[in-house]
């Protein structure tokens, strides 16, 4: 199958979720929360990848993993970019409305 093909698809279901997380309403803690937890669902892929490849287990280089091109490591670390990227937008957006709304105090984390 063509590896681009797969690119793409994992970086539509990032999209998606994304703009999912975006339409979503949350509070400044839990959006902190949910950041912690986005950075650990990117981060694992990596970590197996890095394990996998020094154990001998399998043969699928980090590279492949981060371009979204290896099966179902891309699918996770595909999931871990959109909750990454749909909290940053959510963060943007709860800036936005407070710095519109004339608060001045800083949103709490």
């Amino acid at each position: 199958m063509d590896y681009d093909f797969i690119a793409a698809l994992n970086l539509a279901s990032a999209g998606v979720i994304a703009l999912m997380l975006l339409l979503m309403t949350f509070e400044a803690a839990y959006l902190k929360m949910m950041g912690l937890l986005a950075v650990l669902l990117t981060a694992t892929p990596l970590l197996i990848t890095w394990l996998g490849n020094t154990l001998g287990w399998f043969d699928v280089y980090t590279i492949e993993v981060v371009t979204l091109r290896s099966g179902a490591l891309s699918v996770v670390i595909a999931a871990g970019y959109g909750m990454l990227g749909g909290i940053a937008l959510n963060a943007i957006k709860l800036g936005v409305i407070h710095l519109f709304r004339g608060n001045k105090e800083t949103p709490e984390a």
